[in-house]
C-alpha cells in the first residue's frame, strides 16, 4: 500500500511543473494572438517602430494599447501607420489617444521626450474588426515577484514571447515622465516599446513597455494600467490639425 502511495505521490509531483508549463505555453499563445506590430509610412519608406496589443475589437475596428513615444517627432498630417500581425497583411491605423502631450514652449513634433509631459501610453485604432483581444488587469494588485509574461517584437523583427516577473512597483526616476512607473525583471530591446505585460495570475494586460536601460536589456520599465485606466477616463481624442500630440 505504501509503494502504491509513493508512486501516485511521485507521478503527482512529476505531473505539477508540466502543468504549470502548460498554462503558461496556452497564456503566451493567448497573448500573442493580440500582439500587433505597428508600422510607420513616409517618403522614408515603412518600417517596423514599436509593438502594440489589441484590447477591444467590433466588426469594423480593432483599438490597440501601445507606447506614446513611438508618436513622438512626428507630423500626424504627413505620417501613416499600419499594424499587421505577419509582416504581410497590413491595415491602416489611427492614433486616437495619447498620454503625452508638449510642454509649454516646445516644438509641437519635437522627437525629444524631454519636450513632453504625461504619461507614456497611446491607443490606436485599426481599420479591421474581429480581432483577438486581451483584457486590461489591475496593475494595483501587483505584488513583487509575481510572474508576468511579455509578447512583441524586439529590434522590429518578429514576436517573440519573455517571461520575467516585477521587480519594482515604484521606480524613482527623476523628472522622467516614466517616474513612479513599475519595474520587471524580463528580456526587451528595442522594438519592444507598447508592448503589454500580462499578469500570469490575472491574464490580463498590467501594464504596457515604454523603456529598458540600452538597446536591450533585462530591467523592463513599464507603465502600470491603472495610469493609462485614469487618463482614459478624462482625455478627449487628439486633433492632429497642428499635425502633433495635443488633447
Amino acid at each position: 500500500m505504501k509503494k502504491i502511495a509513493a508512486a501516485a505521490l511521485a507521478a503527482l509531483l512529476l505531473a505539477l511543473p508540466l502543468a504549470g508549463w502548460a498554462a503558461y505555453e496556452d497564456l503566451f499563445k493567448t497573448t500573442h494572438g493580440a500582439a500587433w506590430a505597428v508600422y510607420v509610412r513616409n517618403v522614408g519608406g515603412m518600417q517596423a517602430i514599436c509593438s502594440a496589443t489589441a484590447f477591444e475589437s467590433d466588426a469594423r475596428t480593432t483599438t490597440l494599447l501601445t507606447a506614446g513615444h513611438c508618436f513622438i517627432g512626428a507630423d500626424l498630417r504627413k505620417t501613416d501607420f499600419l499594424v499587421t500581425q505577419d509582416h504581410k497583411n497590413f491595415y491602416k491605423a489611427t492614433l486616437t489617444r495619447s498620454g503625452l502631450k508638449t510642454r509649454v514652449m516646445s516644438k509641437p513634433t519635437s522627437a525629444d521626450l524631454d519636450d513632453y509631459e504625461g504619461n507614456d501610453w497611446a491607443v490606436v485604432s485599426a481599420d479591421v474588426g474581429g480581432q483577438k483581444t486581451m483584457p486590461l488587469g489591475d496593475s494595483g494588485a501587483l505584488a513583487i515577484g509575481e510572474d508576468l509574461v511579455v509578447v512583441g517584437l524586439p529590434f522590429g523583427m518578429d514576436f517573440l514571447a519573455v517571461q520575467g516577473i516585477v521587480g519594482s512597483t515604484d521606480l524613482s526616476l527623476s523628472k522622467l515622465v516614466w517616474n513612479h512607473y513599475f519595474g520587471a525583471n524580463i528580456f526587451i530591446a528595442g522594438g519592444n516599446s507598447g508592448s503589454a505585460v500580462v499578469s500570469a495570475k490575472q491574464r490580463a494586460i498590467v501594464g504596457v513597455v515604454v523603456a529598458g536601460p540600452g538597446s536591450q536589456s533585462s530591467l523592463c520599465i513599464f507603465a502600470p494600467i491603472a495610469v493609462v485606466k485614469a487618463d482614459l477616463a478624462r482625455s478627449e481624442p487628439l486633433r492632429a490639425a497642428a499635425g502633433a500630440l495635443r488633447p
